[in-house]
This record gives C-alpha cells, structure tokens and sequence, in this order.
C-alpha cells in the first residue's frame, strides 16, 4: 500500500510540473508572438497560400530586427511510394535559419503551415529567452534537427559513382 501510494504521489508531482512548465502560446492579430500573456516578437507570413510558389515567416525582435526566418521546402521522397504516388510521397518541411548562424534545422511541416504553429515550435524548444534569440537553445535545435530533409533529397539525387579499377 506505501509502495501505491508513493508511485501515486511521484506521478502527482511530474503531472505537476508538466503542467507548470507548459506554455501558451498565441498569435495576436498584428503578429505578436505571445508566450503566457508577454509579447516576446513579431512573426510575419509571406505566402503559404494554396498553390502559393513562397511560403515563408518572419520572426523579429520587438525592434524589428530579424531573428529567425522560416522558409517551407519540399521534394519528392522516391523511398516513400504507394498507390497514390507510385513516384514518390510529396514531402514538405520547414528550413529555420538563425541571424548570426551558418547552420540551418529542418522540422516536418504541414503542407499549409500557420503562424501559430511556427511559434509554438519556437516556444516549446526555448529557442527566445528575454526576448532575444537563447545561442544555447539554438545550438541544440540545430543539434537536434540537422538537415535530413535535404540531406535525403541530395542522396536521392546525386547520380551514382561508378569506380572503374584497372
């Protein structure tokens, strides 16, 4: 009975803490990006209309100095097939670049990404502490992400190599 009891009041105490560190997130009619009640930046959409040639956002510093752009690519995933798309799956993703950073991430997207996605991805990896880009978080989100998106698309490309030894 202690042994239920204590496994009751751990599970109680993690529950807890999930919900304290859980955020909410919004996006205010004007493109603020707002984590539990306080403004922390701006997020624009260019784009990302059905049939839309561009589909990218804007994240910017309550000075309007740009912090993050998020641009959506897509490829054709030829290891991915079936009936429907004997060719390949269309595969969409998201390509987050970060001012002051030569790395890029790429996340999994929905095919019509909205603001308020792109900004609970951005809340819920920290990547904006004190309303300025967190280098820590960045790092570990580009860690994290890598390029597999593109990586794929260049080995499903890239011609095989023939090596001819005589």
């Amino acid at each position: 009975m202690k042994k239920a009891i204590l496994t009751l009041a751990i599970l109680l105490a993690i529950c807890t803490v999930c919900v304290a560190q859980r955020q909410k997130v919004t996006v205010g009619k004007d493109g603020e990006m707002i984590v539990n009640g306080d403004t922390v930046a701006y997020i624009e959409k260019e784009g990302c209309k059905l049939l839309s040639a561009t589909c990218r956002f804007i994240v910017t510093d309550l000075n309007d100095d740009m912090l993050i752009t998020v641009t959506q690519q897509s490829f054709t995933d030829r290891e991915r097939t079936s009936p429907e798309f004997p060719d390949g799956t269309p595969t969409a993703y998201m390509v987050f670049s970060f001012r002051g950073y030569d790395e890029v991430a790429e996340t999994d997207s929905p095919f019509a990404p909205k603001e308020e996605s792109v900004a609970k991805l951005i809340a819920r990896w920290h990547l904006l502490k004190d309303k300025k880009l967190d280098p820590e978080a960045v790092q570990q989100f580009i860690t994290a992400n890598g390029r597999k998106f593109s990586d794929k698309e260049r080995r499903q490309n890239q011609q095989p190599t023939i090596i001819i030894q005589q």
